[in-house]
């Protein structure tokens, strides 16, 4: 258990210059993208980082995880589903250095010396979350058709029927 809250914003090359490490926790609620899907807005995000430069690129390497309250789509009771992140982003200040960046590291172009922790975070989970949430074993949620009985009309009525009315008038008063 984390006990410490991550910051809201850092600065990378900073950081890996000095070889950081972040570990901590930060609340779901900052994360509204990742939570939109969610029962609530409850829970936390923990993650263990580490800041370092790999040759001379800055690289932010660890783990996030979370446990998300999410619908089961086949009993559409709550599930929790637990998120794990194995990060691992090299970071460029152009779009003409990502040629040059090791395959192993997926890149992140810095726009900005100092940048928002959650919204890194929020977007490597977001890559992890699952298509559908489901519990592994459930009931599915019964279909429940409505007890009313629609009548259908065979017959449509014809828009042009007003046309011919007004058809025939205008043959009436010619006459």
């Amino acid at each position: 258990m984390f006990e410490h809250p991550l910051p809201s914003t850092i600065k990378p090359l900073k950081l890996a210059r000095q070889q950081g490490k972040l570990k901590g926790f930060m609340p779901l609620d900052r994360m509204p993208a990742l939570v939109a899907d969610c029962i609530d807005r409850e829970g936390r995000l923990e993650a263990d980082l580490q800041l370092d430069m790999q040759g001379r690129w800055p690289v932010l390497s660890g783990v996030a995880t979370a446990r998300l309250r999410m619908q089961c789509q086949r009993c559409l009771e709550a599930v929790e589903v637990p998120l794990r992140a194995d990060i691992s982003l090299g970071f460029v200040q152009s779009e003409e250095a990502l040629e040059e960046l090791p395959d192993h590291l997926d890149p992140f172009v810095l726009e900005e010396e100092e940048i928002p922790l959650a919204d890194l975070l929020e977007q490597e989970m977001i890559l992890v979350l699952p298509i559908v949430a489901y519990h592994e074993e459930c009931e599915h949620a019964p279909y429940q058709a409505g007890d009313e009985v629609v009548e259908v009309q065979d017959e449509k009525p014809n828009p042009f029927k007003v046309l011919e009315q007004l058809k025939g008038n205008i043959k009436k008063s010619d006459q």
